[in-house]
Order: structure tokens, then sequence, then C-alpha cells
């Protein structure tokens, strides 16, 4: 307790010692002309008087308290240090018990027991208040800014899996509140509310990476005009864009080009999910499945053994990827934003079903926990990789 607080809490005392003396010396004097009031009439007269005018003081305190609770706008606000002492000030005057504190003043009893622990404690301010102990640092909510500021269409469990990645514990909501708060030591800035979680398609079943592979097709437009088919296949178990490849025809052909590198570069998997595509259903493209020992199963959107997986990759791929992208400057630039996807969605992007993890990481084996809700220090050096062409800044824990 310093010397301030505990000077002025001796004052405070020392204010409703005087009240308890006054309520004292007022007790006397009503008892006094309560036993004088039978030797004359003028003597009752007085002694009524005087009784009226102390319970009209006590009236009069009862309607400053109200008047002063309410202020002039009428809305309920929390009694200021000057308010609380007067109201202790008429607690000892008027020796009103505490029982009748409610029905007196229009203040619980509680209120003023924690009044007198406070005062007692040499805290005058408001309420009481302790600093939360799991309350983020600062230097975290500046990191949360920045990853917000470099990717502004990033949701706050984006953001949160980023942190977790760097072994920061920061949850969503905690991420929701940062943002919508004001910017640590700057003005406050308006944000777009956080987005609502959404239950995602029923997943299915693996046990290890390379294990089941799910395929489909998009459409990119170079210029903006001219339509170019985009094979993407993911790794169910690790979430891992396998393959992102421009197919710069409609046939089968492309389709078995590029898929047929992929096995080459990654290893082909047991089986692989498709939709009825007619590329998918060509003898052409069973061939090759056959000669790399993969067998093909079909499925729907949003049905157990769909291809529900790939179509949310394809999702990012659009609105987080090339949707950020000014124009796709032809056939090279393509190929440059898909292999830059590849990078960043497979090397840096956090993902949610898998708790945070790098699909990366998860496909490697490498060993990754989610950080404790305690952990609020960053442990290493932090790897920064800017993509210019779609203004996105990924993060991640450096090697």
């Amino acid at each position: 307790m310093s010397v301030l607080s505990t000077a002025a809490s001796l004052t405070v005392q020392a204010v409703l010692l005087s009240a308890r003396w006054a309520g004292r010396r007022r007790c006397l004097c009503l008892e006094k002309a309560a036993g004088i009031a039978d030797h004359s009439r003028r003597a009752e007269l007085e002694a009524r008087i005087l009784l009226l005018e102390d319970a009209l003081a006590l009236r009069d305190a009862h309607i400053e308290v109200l008047e002063r609770r309410l202020g002039r706008s009428g809305a309920r606000r929390p009694y200021e240090p000057t308010e609380r002492l007067r109201i202790l000030w008429l607690c000892e005057y008027f020796r009103i018990p505490r029982r009748r504190l409610r029905e007196t003043l229009g203040v619980s009893r509680a209120s003023v027991h924690r009044w007198l622990r406070a005062l007692h404690k040499g805290i005058l301010g408001r309420r009481l208040r302790r600093e939360a102990a799991n309350r983020t640092p600062n230097r975290i909510v500046k990191l949360v800014w920045e990853v917000f500021d470099q990717n502004p269409t990033w949701g706050r469990y984006r953001i949160a899996m980023t942190l977790w990645a760097l072994a920061v514990f920061v949850s969503p909501s905690t991420v929701r509140n940062l943002l919508l708060g004001p910017r640590p030591e700057r003005p406050p800035r308006a944000v777009a509310s956080a987005r609502k979680h959404r239950r995602g398609p029923v997943r299915i079943r693996v046990n290890s990476p390379n294990q089941v592979w799910s395929l489909d097709r998009t459409r990119a437009y170079r210029w903006g005009i001219w339509p170019t088919w985009v094979l993407v296949a993911v790794d169910h178990f690790s979430r891992k864009v396998m393959c992102v490849s421009p197919l710069y025809g409609s046939d089968g052909g492309w389709v078995i080009q590029a898929l047929e590198s992929a096995f080459g570069r990654c290893g082909p998997p047991t089986e692989v999910i498709s939709d009825r595509d007619p590329v998918f259903t060509c003898q052409a493209f069973r061939d090759l499945l056959r000669q790399w020992g993969v067998r093909q199963r079909f499925g729907r959107l949003g049905r157990h053994g769909s291809i529900a997986v790939t179509e949310r990759a394809i999702l990012t791929l659009k609105s987080e990827w090339l949707g950020r992208a000014a124009l796709v400057r032809g056939a090279d630039h393509l190929d440059r934003l898909l292999r830059d996807f590849a990078i960043y969605y497979n090397g840096y992007r956090p993902h949610m079903t898998l708790g945070g993890a790098i699909p990366e990481s998860v496909h490697t084996g490498r060993h990754w926990q989610r950080p404790q809700p305690s952990a609020k220090t960053v442990l290493g050096p932090i790897e920064r990789r800017h993509f210019p062409d779609v203004r996105i800044t990924a993060f991640r824990a450096a090697a």
C-alpha cells in the first residue's frame, strides 16, 4: 500500500469517526427532547419539530443519493468516491442498520461492505480491479494486428492458428476481441466482424499420408476472359495440396499428364476419390490408375467419401489467392501463381481441421503441439514471406 493511499484511508476513517460522534450527539438530543416533552405543551411541540426535522433530513439525504445515482441522463452508473463517502457518512450519522440500507438509501448491504473492505485496504478507486492472469501481452497484441494488417481478409481462426504455429496460444475469440478493440498505441480502427464458425463436411478416416487423395477440376481465367482448367489434388490425411496444375486443354490427356507428374513427384496414393466428370471416368484415366496400382472411388459433395476436402481447397484457391490477384497475365503468370499457392498452402497456412498445424509438417510427420493457453511468449525468430502477386504475408516459426 502506498503512502498516499494510507493517508487517504486514514482521512476517510477520521471523517467516518466524526460522523459517528455527530450521530451520537443527534441521538442524545432526540432523547432529551422526548424526555422533556411531557412538561409543557410548548416543549412537546419543540420536540415534535425536532423529530420532524430529523425525518426530513433523512428524506432529503435519500433524495440526494438517488439524484446523484441517476444523474442527469437517467442512466445508472457506478458511484464516485465522493458519493461513496457521503453514503457512509449518512449511514453513521443516522445510524441506519445494514439490513435497511436498500429501503432507506437505495444501496445494497453488499456494496457498503465492499466499500469498507476496500477502504481498509487503502483502495479508493471506483472498484476493486485486478489484472487478469491470462491477459494478452502487448507484444502479442501488436503481432495480431501485424498479421491482420498484412492479411485483412483473414478471419479470427486463421490469425489464431498462425500464432499457434509460432508456439503462442491466442484463442479465436481473443483475436476477435483484440481486433474489435482499440489498436495498441494507435487510434481505434473499424474492423469487420469475425467470421462465424461453420461446420464442415464429414471427414474420411485415413491413417497415414498418401493413403487417400481427392481430385477435382476448376476454372481460372487468364486476362479475365480465357478460361483455363486447373487440376487440384489434396491428401486427406495431411490436407496437403499434392497437385495444383494448369490444364491448357479440356480433354483427359492433360489430366493424365498432370496426375502422372504428381505421382512421380510425391508417390502414388492407395486410393483416389473424384466425381463422375468424364475426364475421371474415361478409359485412359483408368489405365493410368491401374498402371500405378491406385484404386478409384466416387463420391458426392457433403457426403461420406466425397470430394469435399478438394472443394474446400479450390474455394481457398479462388477466394484467398486468385481472387486477390489484380489480373492473371497469361500462362506463365498463372503457373507462378499456382506454384506460390502450393508453397503457401502447404508450408505456411495453418489448417483448422488439423488443429492449427501446417499441412507440410503433418505430411512429413514433424511433431507439432498446440500451445497451452499460458503460452504468451514467442520462443524463436519469426519467418515472414511476402507473396506480392496476391499481397499476402505469411508467418511461421523459423526452422
